[in-house]
């Protein structure tokens, strides 16, 4: 038995990626039986727990334009839980405050493993790219963040590229400071046969692409209405469907509407069910995204039938193959394109290959190969 707690931090409501990484991995860790904490910031400190799971929330304040993530301030909060819970390991989902957390770890002989969800030179070029001495202060953040933990785990070789330029070089090895442990998916929740359940309303279009991302700038969701005007310029009727909100949601209606756009705009939707439905009847799938690390939402798609475009230099590029997606450059008309060939596409074929592909990764492999760690952590 291994006591695993899980500390995150840039978290709210509408978490998709993360929220899923930490519930997932807990579930599989506590089918194990090893008992589980979870630890998130929250508009209020509480306490929930359910069978080998500990859910905590710590009070903190909303992060300014970030459509409702928070950050923990008083990590001495978090350290009272672990202290309480006595973990032997401890997953660390955060690169800010919660980096003191790590070396307080450290100081105790706690191990501890850092998820790279995001890449720090993406998040500098999307909301400070005029900032002087960018590659030093990545440099330096990257640095911080390999010095605080025992062992960073990538979940793609786009995620490990930025610490490859500090020095550090991906190995299996247990003892290895930097590990590549791909995610996984829920192949039940995320079904192709779904589809046969999708929305049936008499407005719903019967074709349609799908985007589920978080509307703020380092996703790039203004591609999608590039996107959207090369389809009207070219006469093609297929809308656009986008599943997400974030603080650049109300400017991207108005454009929307303004330029009357054959978008559809759903909102945050939290029901698996619903989203995987929606996953299922699209033709393709759009990620954006120019700095994913991994692309969960990505992976749910090819497991409900769906083919992914996305972009080439992103990492959701060495999820797909051949069979079940594109990476291309950002240009809206390659984009068109291969919107158009998924449409010529016989439909059943493609999602026969897309599922085929997906299930390669799941969260017990993924679980498997990061408990294989652990073990060596707590016998070493």
């Amino acid at each position: 038995m291994i006591r695993i707690a899980h500390i995150a931090n840039m978290y709210g409501p509408k978490s998709g990626g993360l929220r899923t990484v930490m519930n997932e991995l807990g579930r599989e860790y506590a089918r194990k039986g090893h008992p589980v904490l979870l630890v998130v910031p929250g508009p209020t400190d509480s306490l929930n727990i359910e069978g080998l799971i500990t859910r905590v929330t710590v009070a903190a304040p909303r992060v300014p334009f970030s459509g409702g993530y928070r950050v923990i301030l008083k990590t001495h909060k978090v350290v009272g839980h672990l202290v309480d819970f006595r973990p032997d390991v401890i997953e660390v989902s955060d690169r800010t405050t919660l980096l003191k957390v790590a070396r307080w770890a450290s100081q105790e002989r706690i191990p501890s493993t850092f998820f790279a969800h995001e890449r720090v030179d993406g998040i500098v070029r999307s909301f400070a790219r005029f900032l002087p001495f960018q590659k030093a202060l990545v440099q330096y953040w990257n640095k911080l963040t390999r010095d605080s933990v025992g062992r960073i785990v990538a979940t793609t070789n786009f995620a490990a590229e930025e610490f490859h330029q500090i020095g550090l070089a991906i190995d299996d090895k247990p003892k290895s400071k930097l590990v590549l442990v791909p995610l996984g998916v829920d192949l039940e929740k995320f079904d192709s046969d779904i589809c046969q359940e999708k929305i049936t309303s008499p407005t719903w279009p019967d074709q349609y692409v799908l985007a589920c991302t978080r509307l703020s700038k380092e996703k790039d969701p203004y591609f999608l209405l590039e996107i959207a005007r090369e389809l009207r310029n070219r006469r093609i009727q297929t809308p656009i469907v986008i599943a997400g909100s974030g603080p650049l949601e109300l400017k991207i209606r108005r454009i929307v509407e303004r330029e009357e756009l054959n978008v559809h705009l759903l909102g945050f939707i939290s029901e698996q069910n619903a989203l995987s439905a929606l996953m299922s009847g699209a033709t393709s799938f759009l990620a954006v995204g120019p700095i994913e690390t991994f692309g969960l939402a990505a992976l749910e798609t090819l497991a409900s039938g769906t083919p992914v475009i996305c972009r080439f230099e992103a990492a959701i590029s060495e999820i797909i193959n051949a069979d079940s997606g594109r990476a291309l450059p950002r240009s809206q008309s390659a984009w068109v394109d291969a919107i158009c060939e998924f449409e010529r596409l016989d439909r059943a074929e493609t999602r026969l290959k897309t599922r085929a592909h997906a299930e390669k990764f799941t969260w017990k492999e993924t679980a498997d190969h990061l408990l294989q760690f652990y073990r060596w952590d707590v016998a070493t």
